[in-house]
């Protein structure tokens, strides 16, 4: 790319919440780009993709999107090389073509709209901005609606084969038949038995175990601040959760030899409730000449990283043409 102005539109597209962004910079380092504007859109109930898109698009007109030479979308589901889409927690996506739709929109071509897996675009964000900088070799795990993650090895975003890399969520964690079951994941995978949704469901068993009533809304958040106040079912759920958590990490690094890993998503925000027995539960799981030298820290972006990340992945790609 050359060392000249550039705008970039980025797209953060989940199943209820969607951001639009402008990167704008003006130098051919990758690194160097900010976001004059970030806006957070919520899905309206049953709102289908293409009625989803729209409205995205008319958010990056209104935030004054004028001559973009690219777009950069970080797409919560599966993304093939040739940036088609697959609808797992993301839903309404099936018969949407998002590269076409979005290159019409802005009038470029297909070749200018660069889709990254929403995970995949956290770890490169992370990598190149946040929790994982000076680290050559880390993995990105997201918590949240599910359990994903992004693998970087020589400071590079590893896709796979499938583009299929870092998806943790799917390592089977427990081989009982009866084990619990969680959208495109095997009985006993990882996603299954530690995601925010997995955490709920848990709790509640356990709190109804001590014959307590349940709340009608709550949040893995909330049961990890019951644990730190020292509530049993809720210390019981956690332990659970975070056993399995800490397995599917000590696996990854097993596999990966990595230095670091960095964990986001919204389960990650209850902080130290979180962290401090994970690190325990990881270090169990690891194999002895590994025990203190791996980094578990959270992540730093937040939930901007999978837009700093696309960007990055769009540049990366323009700069290459």
């Amino acid at each position: 790319m050359e060392n000249k102005s550039f705008e970039i539109v980025a797209f953060d597209i989940g199943g209820t919440q969607g951001r639009c962004g402008l990167a704008r910079g003006g130098s051919d380092q990758s690194e160097l780009f900010s976001f004059s504007t970030i806006k957070s859109l919520r899905r309206a109930a049953n709102e289908g993709g293409a009625a989803w898109l729209e409205r995205l698009i008319l958010c990056a007109d209104e935030l004054g999107a004028t001559t973009p030479c690219a777009v950069a979308i970080s797409f919560g589901g599966p993304v093939a090389s040739d940036g088609s889409i697959q609808s797992m927690h993301v839903s309404g996506w099936e018969n949407v073509d998002l590269t076409g739709k979005i290159a019409e929109a802005f009038d470029i071509a297909r070749e200018s709209v660069f889709v990254e897996n929403d995970a995949n675009a956290g770890a490169l964000g992370e990598s190149r901005f946040g929790a994982g900088r000076g680290c050559s070799d880390m993995l990105f795990f997201t918590v949240s609606t599910g359990v994903g993650g992004g693998v970087i090895l020589d400071r590079k975003l590893r896709r796979g084969a499938h583009g299929m890399a870092g998806e943790f969520g799917h390592m089977i964690m427990d081989g009982d038949p009866s084990a619990p079951q969680y959208a495109a994941g095997k009985q006993g995978a990882l996603e299954a038995l530690a995601c925010g949704p997995a955490i709920e469901r848990e709790g509640r068993a356990a709190k109804v175990r001590e014959g307590k009533g349940v709340p009608e809304n709550w949040s893995a958040k909330d049961i990890f601040e019951a644990a730190r106040n020292g509530e049993k079912w809720a210390i019981e759920t956690r332990r659970t959760c975070v056993n399995f958590l800490g397995r599917g990490i000590a696996t990854a690094v097993s596999a990966y030899d990595v230095e670091r890993v960095v964990v986001g998503g919204g389960v990650a925000m209850a902080g130290d409730a979180l962290f401090v027995p994970l690190r325990e539960a990881v270090e169990r799981f690891l194999p002895k000449f590994l025990n203190g030298k791996i980094n578990v820290v959270p992540a730093a972006l937040g939930d901007q990283a999978p837009m700093f990340g696309a960007v990055a992945a769009c540049l990366d790609g323009m700069s290459r043409k």
